[in-house]
This record gives structure tokens, C-alpha cells and sequence, in this order.
């Protein structure tokens, strides 16, 4: 994409972003509780989905309410990440071409914290705390941060997008849980435009600098690919459901070839972008390992 077009791209978002505000503190109807007994995330979407490990309807239920606890927790503590990054760089001569994008982006982003956040802590208890990834975000040489930081933004988004583009339209779940998602997928389909763009020129940028760490960074996108499925699978939301062995069903579910099957279409759109974009040379679905 040529400068001129990428321009008239955030132009465009920003006047869709401006068109399409909405104030998160009013826009839902928060009810009085979400019953347990209903389904708060269609079976088919729960980690353990066509392995047959777990086949009780209670615990199924169960795991359904705190597998969406994780799902929002991690989108909480993602948002976060992303909101640290970017602020960081807004208003810097690097980024200075995307300064008024940036400002919505970081202001829808608050937004989706503040009400994943908020159902969690109006019906569950609150989120669960956040994992230590072994992969950290810096060290690569500073262009080549610009492209991991905006890269795991960029995986994070379409990861959650995934779910939230069909549990927005889902009549199985809670009014407040399709309406959450439904609010998320508006917003999140702006941010993966403009994430695939800069991923895209910021990659182009630390390649013609530092041409030799390509491999380097390739490998790492894979690797947090792959760390961004297993977060999908949290023990504790195993055993807060009941699971019985909730270690052994986790590493049984994130192995089974129905799974992992279902990993690769939840990633085979960013990782067509990747690998069109140049960034990979293979796809990460022919070499990820889940164990």
C-alpha cells in the first residue's frame, strides 16, 4: 500500500471511529445476574470441544461460564499490553503519521477493557490473574520491537475477533455476553485494518535497517502464535468448572487432532497475512506444536 493510500486509510478509520463512538458506560443494560445454568459460550467454542474428555452438561456449563472468565481476563490483560505499547510510541517521530488513529484506537481500547472487566467483576468474582510469558516483547534492536510489539497486537486481535465475530450473533448465549461481543467485533474489525498495514511497513522498515534477525523474528511471531492458543486452555478454569485431572484434560485437549485443527482455522487468517506480507517465509501451521 502505497503512503498516500495508507493515509487515506486512517483517514477513514478515524472518521469511522469518530462516527461510531459510543460511551461504554452506558451502552449496556447490565442485569441483575447471568444464570449459571446457561450456556455463556456456545459448547462448540470450549477448549475441550470434540475430544470427549469431558461430557457432563453441568461441568460443561460450568466450564463454559469460566472459560469466558478467561476469555475476557485475557482480553483485559492484553488490552493493557497494547495500550502500554502504544502509548509509548504516540507522538514519537516514528509514528507521528498515525497520531490521530492512535488516539481512537487507544480510546476504544479502554473501552473494551473497562467492560470485559466489568462483567467479570459484576457476576464472577473478577479476572484471573495474569499468566508470565516466556516470550518477551523487547531486546530485538528497536525497529524490530516496533514489529514484535505491533505483531502480538496484531495475533491478539484476530485470535479474539475469531470468537467474538460468532458469539456476537450467537442466540445460545446471555443478552449481555452476544451484546459485549457483538460491541468488540464493531470495533476490533478497524483495528486489525490498520494493524495488518503498519505490521506490514513496520516490517519493511527493520528489514531494509537489519536484514539479518528476519529469521530471528519469524520464529518468534510462531512461537507467541502458539503461547496465544495455549492461553485458551487456563487450569484454573479446569478446576473452578470441576474438572476432574485438570492438568491431564488440559494437555490431552491442547494435543487432540480435533483441536488442533480448530487452532489452525482460529490462525489461518493472520497467518495468510503474514505469510503474503513477507514476514513468513513458512506457515506457522506446519510447524506449531501444542504439547
Amino acid at each position: 500500500m502505497e503512503d498516500s493510500d495508507f493515509g487515506s486509510m486512517l483517514a477513514r478509520l478515524s472518521e469511522k471511529s469518530r462516527n461510531d463512538y459510543y460511551n461504554p458506560y452506558t451502552k449496556f443494560t447490565w442485569p441483575d445476574s447471568v444464570s449459571p445454568d446457561a450456556w455463556w459460550m456456545n459448547p462448540e467454542y470450549l477448549t475441550v470441544h470434540g475430544t470427549g474428555l469431558v461430557e457432563d452438561e453441568r461441568t460443561l456449563k460450568a466450564l463454559a461460564r469460566y472459560e469466558t472468565v478467561n476469555f475476557f481476563s485475557l482480553h483485559v490483560h492484553g488490552i493493557r499490553e497494547l495500550m502500554i505499547e502504544v502509548s509509548k510510541r504516540i507522538h514519537t517521530p516514528d509514528f507521528a503519521d498515525y497520531n490521530e488513529y492512535l488516539h481512537h484506537f487507544i480510546g476504544e481500547e479502554n473501552a473494551h477493557m473497562w467492560f470485559f472487566a466489568e462483567f467479570c467483576y459484576r457476576y464472577t468474582g473478577g479476572i484471573y490473574p495474569e499468566a508470565a510469558s516466556p516470550l518477551t516483547r523487547e531486546g530485538h534492536g528497536g525497529l524490530w520491537d516496533d514489529v514484535v510489539v505491533f505483531s502480538r497486537i496484531l495475533i491478539f486481535e484476530e485470535i479474539f475477533d475469531y470468537f467474538n465475530s460468532r458469539m456476537g450473533k450467537d442466540r445460545l448465549i446471555p443478552d449481555i455476553l452476544r451484546e459485549i461481543h457483538a460491541a468488540h467485533h464493531h470495533d476490533e474489525s478497524r483495528h486489525v485494518a490498520f494493524g495488518k498495514q503498519l505490521v506490514k511497513r513496520l516490517h519493511q522498515r527493520a528489514c531494509a535497517a537489519d536484514p539479518h534477525r528476519r529469521d530471528e523474528i519469524e520464529k518468534y511471531i510462531k512461537d507467541y502464535m502458539t503461547y496465544s492458543v495455549r492461553s485458551l486452555y487456563n487450569p484454573q478454569a479446569f478446576r473452578d468448572a470441576g474438572v476432574d485431572k485438570p492438568l491431564e484434560v488440559r494437555r490431552k485437549a491442547m494435543q487432540h487432532p480435533v483441536r488442533e485443527a480448530f487452532h489452525a482455522r482460529v490462525m489461518a487468517r493472520v497467518d495468510r497475512f503474514f505469510l503474503a506480507s513477507g514476514i513468513f517465509r513458512t506457515p506457522w501451521g506446519e510447524s506449531h506444536v501444542n504439547a
